[in-house]
């Protein structure tokens, strides 16, 4: 009977609660953690734009891009959909003009169902009030196979990309696919763009900014 109750009231809750609720501490790393807690100790006034993601969001310098505007980075090294939809909130309460949402190469790499996936870039996209926040959905870029130890197939960035182009055109959103500018002939990250085959060099920070 307890087994029965306690599966009806998780059935009751959203997938973003049921995420803060599961998922424990000791799930992320400690640089994740150090992080969101400073993210959540600060306090701004007017946000014009906030950037979300893993590494690759976390590494650019993206503030000197916009100079005269207040802009926060919220990448986090190795961060994942579920990781972003814990910690949306925090975003969410900044109320920016402007969300850059850029996320989603780690859970391909970890081998995170796309379904799973789509249910948690869902959450997260329903999380903003559209009338306040312009919502940016941007395709997950390719990687270099010959760079790149970890072998992510580029097929599989490109069946991800499907989804969140369909889930922008569900949801009115503006879908930046930047692939077509970051891809070499073979469908490859294209190595001046890159310092290791997923991370971008300085070129391709300034390729990325340019096609926003």
């Amino acid at each position: 009977m307890l087994i029965g109750a306690g599966g009806y009231a998780l059935s009751q809750k959203s997938g973003k609660e049921l995420v803060k609720e599961v998922v424990k501490p000791q799930d992320f790393s400690a640089y994740y953690l150090q992080k969101t807690h400073l993210y959540d100790s600060l306090d701004y006034g007017k946000v014009d734009k906030i950037f979300v993601g893993d590494s690759i969001t976390d590494h650019g310098e993206l503030q000197t891009y916009f100079p005269g505007e207040v802009v926060l980075n919220r990448g986090i090294v190795d961060d994942k959909s579920r990781g972003v939809l814990k910690r949306i909130d925090e975003v969410v309460k900044r109320k920016p003009k402007e969300v850059y949402i850029l996320i989603g190469i780690n859970d391909i790499g970890e081998n995170v169902d796309v379904d799973v996936y789509e249910k948690n870039m869902e959450e997260i996209i329903q999380s903003f009030d559209k009338a306040s926040t312009k919502v940016i959905i941007q395709s997950i870029l390719p990687v270099n196979n010959q760079d790149f130890p970890n072998k992510i197939p580029n097929k599989t960035v490109d069946q991800f990309n499907e989804v969140l182009q369909k889930m922008a055109k569900k949801h009115g959103l503006e879908y930046v696919d930047l692939n077509p500018h970051f891809k070499d002939s073979d469908g490859q990250l294209k190595k001046e763009l890159t310092v290791d085959g997923v991370h971008l060099s300085g070129k391709g920070y300034d390729l990325w900014i340019e096609n926003l």
